[in-house]
């Protein structure tokens, strides 16, 4: 019965009277916000799934596994109630890594829910309480007061769980500061990320024309932990410190490096350093109006730089050689340190409103832009998720595993990288559109988790600007290699035959290249706005182009995997 109701959660979920009490405040929030940006008021922590009620502000919970029961208690959540509730408009939730506390980030502010303990014979919250105090802890609270003109762009948990919790914030001055929660009100540390040092001596007169050059920090990501030298935090010791790489995006597509160190002992943020080169060189420096940036934790290290007219650039992060001709950056000893180079691996373009047939409505689709934020996958480091106001993209990076052969072979021939990059190419998705036509106005998510727990099913939720509930399986077309077995290993003689070496290969394999589609019809989401209906004519297009993705992405495929069962 347990194999039967593992995806049962996925038709209830919807229909919970959590979502229900959710709907009910969407003409108060549309009346009280006039903002278009995609939001994220939804996570899952193993089996519990929490919501955030903007009109409230109130944290609602409910498991997922009672949901996969015979007889499913759709009435059962609980209420975190907030102690010191936030007065700013929240955005999106952030766990802390220790899964103990709940950031609620918006543009003006940002305050830390406490998750209180559990206990009992289910391990609820409070012993099942159905409503709960939570303290609350307001995080640079005089600062967002005495400026009021100032924004939260990026907002950050350090990674290591087993220190001290710490909040790392980038502010519309261009400043990063460093908070701890047993002192909010004062940061620990400060880091001007102006790319000069007269642009960071500058009033507010001087930042206004660094904003207009692209010159300001947009987002950031942290690394994986690695061993540096204590000159790049700011030491004079001998022996090597353990810091996270911290990767700061500018607006205008350039990325700068710093590293970051907490123990119990003392906290260092290093010196920037930066630009950091981008290779092949392109002509537009690989354009402008950056958002948003990710970090892979593989080896090396992949980042990934998003635009808003949707372009995403994978870089692979090359530690730099004495040899090379690029770009030093002078450290605090007065030496010389080498900076990291980008290999641009690949660009891909997000079809972020549909295109729906060549002429005047291409030209006029391709200039729709907006913000994009990314998303790592928990379940898979080689796959990561776009959102933005008109939908949801999940992105596969098939390369990674021969990208690492290739690191690790010290093949020298960097040509060779460009062979690797025509050979292998990542996969896109187009999970869910919310502007299928040109006419529709934009209608951002609230809500994009993954559901980690694997006795659930791999799943993916979207949340929907009016509370609709859409979970989807996560397709098993992009997941990591699996590691060669032993007896595969054993007694493995050199291939010399062509008919030998097209046999060993797995026919299944070669069904599913056959079957493997380019693109795919995404679930499409109807504006909440029935006066103004479509034009037949673009609801026509819209129409042609979903049977055209049918017959080609689906039928014919399925065609010729047809031919080839029956000829073998």
């Amino acid at each position: 019965m347990a194999v039967e109701c593992n995806d049962q959660w996925r038709n209830f979920l919807g229909k919970h009277e959590l979502f229900v009490k959710l709907r009910q405040n969407v003409e108060a929030e549309v009346l009280r916000s006039n903002r278009t940006l995609n939001k994220n008021l939804f996570f899952c922590l193993d089996d519990d799934f929490f919501a955030w009620d903007e009109k409230n502000s109130v944290l609602y919970t409910t498991s997922l596994r009672n949901l996969n029961t015979e007889n499913p208690e759709l009435s059962d959540f609980k209420t975190l109630l907030c102690i010191n509730p936030p007065l700013f408009e929240v955005d999106y939730l952030l766990v802390n890594p220790s899964q103990h506390y709940v950031a609620l980030i918006g543009a003006k502010g940002l305050t830390v829910l406490a998750l209180p303990k559990r206990w009992g014979k289910r391990s609820e919250f409070e012993g099942g309480k159905s409503k709960i105090n939570c303290k609350t802890i307001p995080v640079a609270e005089r600062l967002f007061t005495s400026s009021t003109s100032l924004v939260l762009r990026h907002a950050a948990w350090y990674p290591d769980e087993s220190e001290e919790p710490h909040l790392l914030l980038l502010l519309g001055d261009n400043i990063l500061r460093l908070y701890s929660l047993k002192d909010p009100h004062s940061p620990v540390r400060t880091l001007s990320l102006s790319q000069s040092e007269e642009q960071s001596m500058s009033n507010a007169r001087g930042s206004s024309y660094t904003a207009s050059l692209g010159e300001v920090a947009v987002a950031f990501d942290f690394g994986p932990l690695v061993e540096v030298s204590p000159v790049l935090l700011g030491q004079k010791g001998k022996a090597n410190l353990f810091a996270y790489p911290l990767y700061i995006l500018y607006e205008n597509g350039e990325t700068s490096l710093t590293y970051v160190s907490i123990s119990h002992s003392n906290v260092n943020i290093g010196r920037l350093q930066g630009p950091l080169p981008m290779y092949p060189p392109a002509e537009d420096n690989y354009g402008y109006y950056a958002c948003a940036i990710l970090c892979l934790s593989h080896v090396p290290n992949v980042l990934v730089i998003a635009t808003e007219s949707g372009l995403l650039y994978h870089c692979v992060v090359l530690e730099a050689e004495e040899d090379d001709d690029q770009t030093f950056t002078e450290s605090w000893d007065s030496k010389l340190e080498l900076v990291p180079s980008l290999y641009v691996f690949e660009c891909v373009t997000l079809e972020l409103a549909l295109k729906l047939a060549p002429g005047e409505d291409e030209q006029l689709e391709s200039d729709f832009t907006c913000p994009i934020k990314l998303h790592r996958d928990p379940l898979c480091n080689i796959r990561y998720h776009c959102t933005h106001e008109a939908g949801v993209h999940t992105v596969g990076l098939m390369w990674i595993s021969k990208l690492q052969k290739y690191i690790h072979s010290g093949d020298e021939d960097k040509d060779s990288l460009q062979e690797l990059a025509a050979e292998q190419k990542c996969i896109v998705e187009h999970i869910l559109c919310t502007k299928p036509l040109p006419c529709r106005q934009s209608s951002p998510i609230k809500g994009f988790l993954i559901v980690p727990d694997l006795s659930l099913g791999a799943t993916l939720v979207c949340v929907t600007s009016t509370y609709e509930c859409i979970p989807r399986p996560i397709l098993t077309v992009v997941r990591p290699s699996s590691p060669p077995l032993l007896c595969s290993e054993e007694d493995r003689g050199p291939v010399t035959s062509p008919l030998k070496a097209l046999a060993s290969d797995s026919f299944e394999k070669h069904i599913r290249n056959i079957l493997s589609r380019v693109s795919a019809n995404p679930v499409f989401i109807r504006s909440s706005d029935k006066d103004n209906a479509p034009p037949p004519q673009e609801c026509l297009q819209l129409l042609s182009r979903a049977t055209q993705v049918f017959r080609e992405e689906y039928i014919l495929k399925q065609d010729l995997a047809r031919e080839e069962i029956q000829r073998r």
